[in-house]
């Protein structure tokens, strides 16, 4: 890998270790307060303890940062990652090239913080706006470059839809990469946000967004405890 600093999130799933090494062999990984020797145990070669979620999100921020080091942050439960073609082909690539491209969007784009697609299916890709600038980017695989904007500790879910807002607030855009396809677990996978998120905390998380970006922030009709976002209602402060 380049001069990126690679963050692992995770709480309760060291048995994902031997899975992300496929990916990652050299990543640091940011686990729950008294989970590092389990880590270790599972072959982590480098394990920093921290609080929360939200705590070890910004913490590798810092990290990366406090180096003068792009931060690419990653779910623990990576499956796959591909490119999309215009043609709608995909063809499987490495996390080295994934985080080679991104940072290389940033860097022509001049945005901050980089994101792959929601969704790893082709039916939602366009060739015509294959990087978008004001939409969310998903948490699961962020890259970001030294900036000011962290991570809210109010929020326990959610928190990356607040980041996207920062970055758009702070630097106007984003870039989030639609023809980079990153395939997790998700909800599915013990452990992680899935040992406490209930349509309560949802909901507070929700009550907070609006509170926090207005009208950039919507409920979805079709789905319960879910929320749509459009970036180009926050105006840059």
């Amino acid at each position: 890998m380049a001069n990126e600093l690679i963050c692992i999130i995770s709480a309760r799933r060291p048995n994902n270790v031997s899975k992300m090494k496929l990916f990652a062999p050299q990543a640091r990984w940011y686990v729950a307060e008294g989970e590092a020797e389990a880590y270790r145990e599972a072959g982590a070669l480098d394990v920093v303890e921290v609080g929360g979620l939200i705590d070890a999100r910004n913490r590798a921020l810092e990290d990366a940062f406090a180096e003068n080091r792009p931060c690419v942050q990653l779910s623990d439960d990576l499956k796959k990652l591909q490119e999309v073609t215009d043609d709608l082909k995909t063809f499987d690539i490495t996390l080295e090239q994934a985080v080679k491209v991104m940072g290389q969007i940033c860097d022509v784009t001049g945005a901050k913080l980089a994101g792959v697609a929601p969704v790893a299916n082709t039916f939602y890709y366009s060739p015509k706006s294959a990087v978008k600038t004001h939409h969310f980017i998903v948490g699961d695989m962020i890259y970001v470059k030294p900036s000011k904007p962290r991570f809210d500790n109010t929020l326990q879910l959610k928190e990356d839809y607040d980041f996207t807002a920062q970055h758009i607030q702070m630097y106007d855009s984003v870039a989030r990469c639609d023809f980079i396809f990153a395939t997790f677990v998700h909800r599915t996978n013990a452990g992680g946000a899935v040992a406490y998120r209930t349509p309560e905390i949802e909901q507070q998380a929700i009550t907070r967004l609006i509170e926090k970006w207005g009208s950039a922030i919507r409920l979805n009709p079709r789905r319960d405890n879910e929320i749509l976002f459009n970036g180009k209602k926050i105006k840059r402060g």
